[in-house]
């Protein structure tokens, strides 16, 4: 979050030969994310969790590594396309509060991932980090161009 929050406050960095995206997006795609997730995860059915194989999610996991331009994120976690650095300090604010309550919760609370398919508590708060740090990633490949 500290990380998030130090881009926030340098500003909304474009650099198109990095990505399409300026840095923005990419801090409220992130926190879109990580607040979606928490909350379908506090409010999961641990008797809804059907696991299934899957070789694209066993690799990203173990890894970490999630590769560029490949993804495809569902359409309610884009961000609108003006989005200010006094919205995102907002959204930050709820994510912390979010992120406080995750470690709270019961090992069997359940997310869905529409590639993935269905993570476990473990799974998915592993994914979240690999999320964020992928976001992180190209946000300080933008900021390198400045």
């Amino acid at each position: 979050m500290a990380k998030l929050e130090a881009f926030i406050n340098k500003g909304d960095m474009v650099y198109s030969a990095v990505s399409n995206k300026g840095a923005y997006w990419h801090i409220a795609h992130s926190l879109k994310v990580l607040n979606g997730i928490s909350e379908v995860l506090k409010n999961s059915n641990p008797s809804d969790y059907h696991p299934k194989s899957s070789w694209t999610k066993f690799i990203i996991i173990n890894t970490g590594y999630i590769p560029r331009g490949k993804g495809c994120a569902p359409q309610h976690t884009l961000p609108q396309d003006k989005i200010t650095k006094e919205e995102l300090l907002v959204h930050l604010k709820k994510v912390k509060y979010a992120s406080t309550k995750l470690k709270d919760l019961p090992t069997g609370k359940t997310f869905r991932h529409p590639l993935f398919g269905w993570l476990n508590l473990k799974d998915n708060l592993t994914l979240l980090k690999i999320h964020t740090h992928y976001h992180l990633k190209i946000i300080k490949d933008i900021n390198r161009s400045y």
